[in-house]
């Protein structure tokens, strides 16, 4: 089946409690975000067309998840080790490699590796 239409872009919500904090957590790996629409709102540019958005104006905070593709997964665990952020180990699906860290309102952010299929 064919998609009824294209598409252009992809923004992931992830919702939390305390805007201030999380921004500080998020803005410790990601740097200062791209775009702040509005008061407890900020957006990281992911890639092209790929956007990370922090929401603190939920009345209620569920945990998400957010799958974020990286070219060289081991050395993004270690530079964020070396700042600091608690990761996961990494995990290999024999098709990706991947390790998770989690935000303080349990929003999981995966990091994930494609492994070449040669």
């Amino acid at each position: 089946m064919k998609k009824l239409f294209q598409t252009s872009s992809l923004v992931s919500v992830l919702n939390v409690s305390d805007y201030t904090v999380a921004l500080t957590w998020y803005s410790a790996w990601l740097s200062k975000p791209d775009e702040t629409p509005m008061d407890g709102m900020a957006e990281w540019r992911i890639a092209d067309n790929a956007w990370l958005q922090l929401d603190a104006t939920a009345e209620t905070v569920k945990p998400s998840a957010a799958i974020i593709g990286v070219n060289d997964l081991a050395a993004c665990r270690t530079v964020l080790l070396e700042a600091g952020i608690a990761v996961g180990e990494i995990q290999d699906w024999e098709v990706v490699l991947s390790c998770d860290l989690h935000d303080l309102d349990g929003n999981k952010i995966s990091l994930a590796q494609i492994i070449s299929q040669q």
